[in-house]
């Protein structure tokens, strides 16, 4: 799909597939407009033909041709409504499906330097103001402008010489209606707003309702709330002022345009009077009345599209965003070989957070990096994970390229464990399986007796196949993290690439997980973060990092033996009870 034209293309190729319905659209549209004016020339018919010549034969059927008719425009106008909405949702599918493909296919910094907030309002609140483009503005406006044209062109048809009020008030009646619209969408807007500080000052108020209590706040929480309440009320009390104001001004205008039309359609005495026939005046009265609705619904309308316009604009700068570009490649593993990173430079933006990282993991061997937050580690291990690819160097894992490994092969070479691990709405064994087929019941179960998680899971009524979701309701915190880790494992990788997996953690809840570690680590290589010696004692290698680069390393005992080393001072400053991440 086109950058520019998504919503174009989205909404051609849905006609295109749905053209049966857009074909009863523009009928329903036509009958619409058609049954609108009928009833307008029945009218002049009974008076003109029947009342005024004292012929009553064929009335009833004339009135039930009149009763058909307005039945028919509301029943029409009914059907047009769902058709117009199912077009318009179908249309909005499509569109929704084309932003969720583009939003997998976006590369992660995106998400690293977009907050989530501002992603789900483009998906949501965004996408429903456009649905107001397809569900309502457009069609709608389509539907008024020919029953406009159509009542105009009929009154202009019974009496030429009405052209001049046409001229005057359709204008005139638009530019009303325009006015109070816009003027109660503005309030409107402020009603919005206000009622979000209302429930923002009462969420905040709630939740430190102890400390007003404590502080004697009750009195300084009762001016402060005045100030939002009384902006709400004023937004409130002006669109109730524009709301009641605005149908005595269309029905006086209404009545004025009525009146000068039977003035100069009557037989007034003067040179301007048209000598109409009372059926004529019948029908222009109907028909005048008729014209309002129309023009008014104009009006707000042209306020929906423009409220539409600001959703498209942030729609199309979301599809403005490049996609991600990685070629995959399917490459054989050399398990011979372990992890080589060699002169790895990376950039967020224009700032560079690795500087010409070297090192190389053995096969089998446990590697902890260490630093300051800010230091590069998370970096280091996101393109390890094949996440980023290297703006400059190389990065292999058993000899391939992580990034351009094809996802299934990744998956069987890689596993993850995040410092804040995601539980997603389903079973524990598809949050274990990740939905991936190749992984079998089996493999699930011994991929949590690995991590010392199966008899927690079997304890659940259900057991894997109780469902979960956000929050990961009925698991610790170390559960969860020990969920993520048989996520991990699940798939019998060579890696395992640990970012912090005991942040947050107690002692006892942290030797469980450490526990799980030291089993599911046998023979793979574990590349992992720690900012607490606790989580460093037991690795093959130390990598000691600060701004971006590697600045010591070496085991344990080698490190803990120089005074002036960084990592010395780090242990010291961790005893005295620094936080040093």
């Amino acid at each position: 799909m086109k950058r520019k034209g998504f919503i174009a293309d989205a909404a051609a190729s849905t006609l295109k597939d749905k053209w049966p319905l857009l074909i009863l659209l523009l009928a329903m549209i036509g009958a619409s407009v058609s049954l609108q004016l009928l009833p307008a020339f029945i009218i002049r018919q009974i008076i003109d033909e029947n009342f005024a010549q004292g012929i009553l034969e064929g009335v009833w059927k004339l009135a039930l041709f009149y009763l058909a008719a307005s039945a028919g425009a509301n029943a029409v106008e009914f059907f047009k409504v769902i058709i117009t909405a199912a077009l318009g949702q179908m249309i909005l599918n499509r569109l929704r499906l084309a932003m969720s493909m583009r939003l997998s296919k976006l590369p992660l910094r995106y998400f690293a330097n977009t907050p989530v907030g501002s992603i789900m309002s483009r998906l949501t609140t965004d996408v429903d103001a456009i649905n107001t483009l397809f569900s309502a503005g457009v069609i709608n406006v389509i539907t008024d402008l020919f029953k406009i044209a159509g009542l105009a062109v009929s009154l202009y048809l019974i009496a030429p010489g009405l052209l001049w009020l046409e001229l005057l008030f359709i204008p005139m009646i638009f530019l009303i209606s325009n006015y109070f619209r816009k003027n109660i969408f503005r309030f409107e807007k402020q009603v919005r707003s206000c009622v979000a500080d209302i429930y923002a000052f009462i969420q905040e108020w709630l939740r430190g309702i102890k400390t007003v209590k404590a502080y004697s706040l009750e009195k300084q929480g009762e001016e402060k709330f005045r100030g939002p309440l009384n902006n709400h009320l004023g937004a409130i009390t002006a669109i109730s002022f524009y709301d009641s104001w605005f149908p005595c001004v269309m029905q006086t205008l209404k009545a004025v345009v009525i009146a000068l039309s039977l003035w100069q359609g009557a037989k007034n005495g003067t040179a301007f009077s048209l000598a109409l026939s009372a059926g004529t005046l019948a029908a222009i009265c109907d028909l005048m009345g008729r014209l309002f609705a129309p023009i008014e619904a104009l009006a707000q309308e042209l306020q929906i599209i423009q409220q539409a316009m600001a959703g498209i604009d942030r729609v199309r700068e979301f599809f403005q965003e490049a996609p991600e570009e990685r070629e995959l490649i399917d490459q054989a593993l050399d398990m011979s070989k372990g992890i080589e990173i060699e002169d790895v430079h990376f950039a967020y933006a224009d700032t560079e957070v690795l500087h010409g990282v070297s090192l190389v993991l053995l096969p089998g061997e446990k590697a902890v990096f260490a630093g300051r937050s800010g230091a590069g580690k998370t970096t280091l291990l996101n393109i390890a994970a094949g996440l980023y690819p290297c703006a400059r160097g190389m990065a292999r894992i058993c000899g391939v390229d992580p990034y351009t490994l094809p996802p299934q092969k990744r998956r069987r070479l890689l596993g993850v464990v995040p410092q804040m691990p995601q539980i997603f709405d389903g079973t524990i064994g598809e949050n274990i399986s990740l939905g991936d087929n190749g992984i079998s019941k089996e493999e699930i179960e011994a991929a949590a007796k690995t991590v010392g998680i199966h008899e927690t899971i079997k304890s659940f009524p259900l057991g894997y196949d109780t469902v979960i979701g956000e929050g990961s309701a009925g698991l610790s915190s170390g559960e969860t993290q020990l969920l993520s880790l048989a996520r991990a494992i699940a798939a019998n990788p060579k890696v395992l690439l640990l970012d912090e997996p005991s942040s947050g953690m107690d002692i006892k809840t942290e030797q469980q997980v450490f526990a799980a570690l030291r089993t599911a680590g046998q023979g793979r290589i574990i590349f992992s973060i720690s900012h607490r010696l606790s989580g460093i004692l037991e690795a093959d290698r130390i990598y000691l990092m600060a701004n971006g680069k590697i600045v010591e390393s070496g085991t344990v005992a080698e490190l803990a033996e120089q005074d002036d080393s960084w990592y010395s001072m780090y242990s010291k400053i961790e005893r005295a009870g620094w936080d040093f991440s």
